[in-house]
């Protein structure tokens, strides 16, 4: 069998009475946190230039676009969708393991794709979980055979999602579709073989754009789209990761592990998931953490800091520690500066710290003069995350360490801290009563006949 037939066999196989009752539990926490996000990322730009499409091409009412309530195809639901779950970065990522040594990316991005077709589909609760997971684990799979989000993609250029999207998501839209294992092989091949994802959508170095948004949506697009050619007879190349000029060779350089690809799954990794507390980059969240707790334990206020000092990691350093002053909320949540500024002018950093106006006030931009930022070998070797260090106007200095911020798989977000992080940004659209019965549908998905019924909750009321 070639890796791609084995990986469809897996994506085939596993059933939902096979999932212990933790992973299925994970899954629905993960739903509701991906749901929040996606109502968090509604209003932006780049999902409602995305609706605006939607709403010329005029496509098959095949699934809903959430909140809007607008019916297109499973394929632009998938681009809608995704883009508000993108857009604020505010969404959970995977690990390898529970130390969270190495990142995995934000799987988290499946969760729109799959609600998009198996509401086209009249798939049940237990479908839409069984596929949830799939995803999960075949992500960790296949990134963790280039070394994660940061290994040899990453050097070579290349956005990680360039890879593991297409590939996974036409196995798992294959398996809610009700491919054959053979077909749902094929429509991976078709799909990874067409489809590419520059890093410069992600360089630290480079100002953050629209297109950003699309770096896991579009991957899904193509591979829900291979899956409708291939239930429709269309064939790929199936040694697509190991075949001359395929996958492992291009796009890895030949440093992709393909027997990590052939192993069969030991661990559930999407237990090892790291839900956000804070709307930033997850590199940032530790002295994020750290700062908030001084300000907050000390009420330091915004006119009585005189410097504040962050050490960290260098290569987090590299990637945070480039834009003092962000132009656009793409960036600003990717600053070490901006984001600290704001968490002490506001005490919070939030979807509501991401506006233009917040970015421009000269009061942030005050406060971010007075960030340094300090990369410390020494923090690699101890497995610190991050340091921060408040001086104030009458030299009175703070320091505090954060190891595991909050969310992290070794500090995890309760289901209440879940249900609160989702709640602040649906409540802003509907009545807290609706917000509930969202909250409730999602812990009761397993006895859903039809993922639809939950989609339809989605949608903002008229009266609304």
């Amino acid at each position: 069998m070639t890796i791609a037939e084995q990986l469809a066999c897996e994506a085939k196989e596993l059933t939902f009475d096979e999932l212990p009752g933790e992973v299925i539990h994970q899954a629905k926490r993960l739903v509701l946190d991906i749901l929040g996000v996606a109502f968090g990322g509604y209003a932006s730009e780049p999902s409602q230039v995305i609706q605006s499409l939607v709403k010329q091409v005029n496509g098959p009412a095949e699934a809903t676009v959430l909140v809007s309530g607008l019916r297109t195809s499973c394929l632009y639901a998938t681009l809608a969708n995704g883009a508000m779950v993108r857009y604020l970065d505010y969404m959970h990522s995977c690990y390898l393991t529970k130390d969270g040594q190495v990142l995995l990316g934000h799987h988290g991005e499946s969760i729109p794709p799959i609600l998009a077709v198996g509401e086209w589909r009249h798939k049940t609760g237990r479908d839409v979980i069984t596929a949830i997971v799939i995803a999960y684990e075949l992500l960790s799979k296949v990134s963790h055979s280039t070394g994660g989000n940061r290994g040899v993609l990453a050097k070579r250029g290349w956005a990680a999602e360039t890879l593991r999207t297409p590939c996974v998501m036409a196995l798992v839209a294959g398996r809610l579709l009700g491919l054959t294992e053979q077909q749902m092989a094929n429509a991976l091949a078709v799909a990874a073989s067409s489809n590419t994802e520059l890093g410069i959508l992600h360089k630290a170095e480079e100002h953050a754009t629209m297109a950003r948004t699309l770096r896991f949506p579009y991957g899904a697009y193509t591979g829900i789209l291979g899956a409708l050619l291939a239930g429709n007879g269309f064939t790929g190349p199936l040694d697509v990761f190991e075949g001359s000029h395929g996958l492992a060779e291009v796009v890895a350089g030949g440093e992709m592990d393909l027997e990590t690809l052939r192993r069969p799954r030991k661990d559930w990794t999407i237990l090892n998931t790291w839900i956000k507390s804070l709307a930033a980059d997850g590199n940032i969240l530790g002295h994020l953490e750290a700062t908030l707790n001084i300000i907050n334990e000390h009420d330091i206020k915004p006119e009585n800091v005189a410097k504040v000092t962050l050490r960290t990691r260098p290569r987090t350093y590299q990637r945070v520690a480039m834009h003092r002053y962000p132009k656009t909320k793409d960036t600003a949540d990717h600053s070490c500066y901006y984001t600290t500024a704001i968490a002490i002018f506001d005490r919070g950093v939030g979807p509501d710290q991401l506006s233009d106006e917040k970015l421009n006030d000269p009061r942030v931009r005050k406060l971010a003069d007075k960030v340094v930022v300090q990369p410390d070998p020494k923090l690699d070797e101890s497995g610190a995350p991050d340091i921060t260090e408040i001086t104030t106007t009458n030299d009175e200095k703070y320091v505090r360490e954060v190891v595991h911020p909050k969310g992290h798989p070794m500090n995890p977000m309760s289901d209440a801290d879940v249900e609160k992080k989702f709640s602040s940004m649906a409540e802003k659209f509907m009545h807290e009563k609706h917000v509930r019965r969202i909250i409730d549908a999602v812990y009761d998905l397993e006895k859903l006949d039809d993922v639809g019924d939950l989609v339809k909750l989605l949608v903002v009321p008229r009266q609304s």
